[in-house]
């Protein structure tokens, strides 16, 4: 109400100070965030997308490949069967045939007698270099099989005929025209 001489005076109203930045008329708000909801809806259906490939291709896998090793089988364990006879691994190898069905001379087949005859074999005639099957035929029951095998030893190719039988899942070597 009194003014003193001695005080500053203030600046009329909307008049700026000396020295003092004058205040914007208005404030600038922050910008709104941008929502980000089509993103999350995209990435969604992406998501789910990819979800039911990989389930389409595990059923797909399930339901055909069962059946392709089931046609397949046979010659499948013939090449694996070979394949340990040339890395000359016989314990592996014998794990391919089915030992209450497997005989020679009229006598079972054990692992010591398969063991012997093919180290024999393999220092006759030489080891294994490749065995590859040639033909193989699942019987109309499912359950037996014959797999021709073109095998390879010291430079010499001959067929080695393998009968197998299913058992459970499994196929086993019953029977061999040779080693």
């Amino acid at each position: 109400m009194y003014n003193d001489p001695n005080q500053p005076q203030q600046p009329p109203y909307g008049q700026p100070q000396y020295g003092v930045p004058p205040v914007p008329a208005y404030v600038p708000q922050p910008q709104p965030k941008k929502s980000l909801r089509w993103l999350w809806i995209t990435l969604g259906i992406v998501g789910g997308l990819i979800v039911l490939a990989c389930g389409g291709c595990a059923i797909a896998i399930y339901v055909f490949g069962v059946n392709i090793f089931n046609q397949t089988g046979p010659a499948i364990v013939a090449t694996q069967y070979y394949q340990a006879i040339q890395q000359q691994n016989y314990t592996q190898a014998y794990s391919y045939i089915d030992p209450a069905g497997a005989s020679v001379g009229g006598q079972s087949l054990t692992q010591t007698v398969f063991t012997t005859g093919a180290q024999a074999i393999d220092s006759q005639k030489g080891k294994v270099t490749s065995a590859t099957p040639s033909t193989f035929h699942i019987n109309s029951d499912n359950v037996t099989a014959t797999v021709a095998m073109l095998v390879t030893r010291g430079g010499q190719s001959y067929t080695v005929n393998l009968d197998l039988k299913k058992e459970g899942n499994d196929w086993k070597i019953v029977n061999a025209d040779g080693i």
